[in-house]
């Protein structure tokens, strides 16, 4: 987190940030009343960025993230390192944007 602030913030501050209810972000001890705390929590709502918890049995929550790791889980294996997936994947042309001009994410941004 400290990480994507450091490197992102100036370029576009982060407001929410969904999370599944993984044991690393503390999520996984959620009280009767649907609170939770931890180190993780307490840190991110610090820099101001509002939590919220994906449902749970509801993969349409994490949708896009999930489609990520699945592409590259498919691709990974034409590309050498991260870096060179993540730029392949921000250039592609995609089907949601102006595919007629062949508009890949890092055009629409």
């Amino acid at each position: 987190m400290d990480e994507l602030v450091s490197e992102y913030w100036d370029i576009c501050p982060l407001r929410e940030l969904i999370l599944d209810h993984g044991s690393e972000f503390g999520a996984h001890r959620i009280n009767k009343d649907g609170s939770w705390d931890s180190e993780f929590k307490r840190h991110v709502q610090a820099l101001g960025i509002k939590l919220i918890l994906a449902a749970v049995r509801h993969p349409q929550t994490n949708g896009k993230v999930e489609k990520w790791f699945h592409t590259y889980v498919r691709f990974r294996g034409k590309f050498e390192t991260l870096e060179e997936f993540i730029q392949w994947y921000n250039r592609r042309p995609h089907g949601a944007l102006e595919l007629e001009k062949l508009e890949s994410p890092e055009d629409a941004f």
